[in-house]
């Protein structure tokens, strides 16, 4: 058994983005409670195990080499990203192999780095591969640069949640806003005078402060930290980055500015999930504990549970909303690990979700050979296997 479990196949230009995105990598692997050392990169000539999750980056270059491995890699259906200096680069820089692959744009200057290194966990299916955002503003004063980061976000990838965009006419605003919350990632939030007195602001960070979601604190020249907001990452604006008159007065916020944001967003996804996947781990595990059961945490992150008569059950955190499809992965990814015959949960935190989408859960249970479970209902659940 090799000491690694999870391979990156480096192709291409060795340049100074692999520095940056191994680096970026062992930052986001430290913020997901993840050994980096069992990330082991590989050069194009070496031989990589079938056995073990794997991901091929080809970082282009002017030469174009294909190295013999793109194709077995092919082969394996193993996913390969196509990295260039510049969206428009595509044809000069990536071989004819890849070129019907989106390749992602990340230049020397570590533009676009972060979003590489999300990938490459969400090829391990260590964070999911779905990106949601929300986008907290007041109208009045915000909504110029509420917008502009809705484009921004949407293009780097992100699943972007704004109230004016993203509900439906007719739709029960509060339940809706409560749904797709539990979904996202992180919170944009963009503190302008007069934001915090608002009464859905005041809703939605408590909200967000009860599902313990990650918030990218936007302060306004002249708004101030405030120790009540728990889970925010705080990030004062500057006169300098905007443009034009006095900010809130027509000014227009700068390309730098919006691209540290989107940054800082991709930087604290991964914290958020981390914290989130923590929380419903620890909860599963105390009650289990409560009942002398035995759970053990793998490295994998899902969770095996000694039950009494020799039997085991595999348990796997969900954040966010579980669909059918994240389920389907799920069954797909743990089949393999967990002992056989052994039931498979997947366990999820309900608060927010929309009573129908629950209904909804409840009636794939039914026909799907996996379970899903809110983490609150856990102790109940698991008293059955101590008849």
């Amino acid at each position: 058994m090799p000491a690694y479990a999870y391979q990156i196949i480096v192709m291409g230009s060795k340049d100074d983005r692999l520095s940056m995105l191994k680096n970026s990598v062992e930052d986001r692997a430290a913020e997901l409670g993840i050994d980096p050392d069992k990330i082991v990169y590989l050069d194009s000539d070496d031989t990589y195990n079938r056995n073990f999750p794997a991901l091929g980056i080809y970082f282009g270059n002017r030469s174009k080499i294909v190295p013999d491995v793109i194709e077995r890699l092919i082969q394996d259906s193993i996913v390969i990203a196509p990295v260039v200096s510049d969206i428009t680069m595509v044809s000069q820089e990536i071989p004819e192999e890849l070129s019907h692959i989106n390749a992602i744009p990340c230049s020397n200057s570590g533009d676009n780095i972060a979003r590489l290194a999300s990938l490459v966990f969400e090829t391990f299916r260590l964070l999911r591969k779905e990106r949601g955002i929300f986008i907290s503003y007041r109208r009045k004063g915000s909504q110029s640069l509420a917008n502009k980061l809705y484009d921004e976000l949407d293009k780097r990838g992100f699943d972007v949640f704004i109230d004016t965009r993203s509900v439906p006419p007719a739709a029960d605003f509060q339940a809706e806003l409560w749904h797709r919350m539990s979904d996202v990632d992180t919170i944009v939030l963009i503190d302008t005078p007069g934001f915090r007195e608002g009464r859905w602001t005041k809703a939605e960070l408590a909200q967000a402060n009860l599902l313990g979601i990650q918030t990218l604190h936007l302060l306004w020249p002249g708004q101030k930290e405030d120790s009540k907001y728990a889970f925010s990452h705080f990030v004062t604006l500057q006169p300098s980055d905007f443009k034009g008159s006095s900010p809130g007065r027509g000014a227009t916020i700068t390309q730098d500015a919006i691209n540290a944001i989107c940054r800082l967003a991709e930087e604290l996804r991964a914290q958020a999930m981390a914290l989130r996947h923590a929380h419903l781990v620890d909860n599963f595990c105390d009650a289990a504990r409560d009942l002398a059961f035995i759970p053990s945490v793998q490295p994998e992150r899902w969770i095996s549970v000694a039950l009494p008569k020799g039997k085991s059950l595999a348990v796997v955190p969900a954040v966010g909303r579980p669909t059918s499809d994240r389920i389907n992965t799920i069954f797909d990814s743990i089949s393999e690990h967990k002992a056989a015959g052994a039931p498979i949960w997947v366990i999820y935190d309900s608060r927010g979700l929309h009573e129908n989408w629950v209904k909804h859960l409840n009636w794939l249970d039914s026909h799907l050979p996996i379970r899903t479970l809110s983490v609150a209902h856990v102790p109940e659940a698991l008293k059955e296997f101590s008849k």
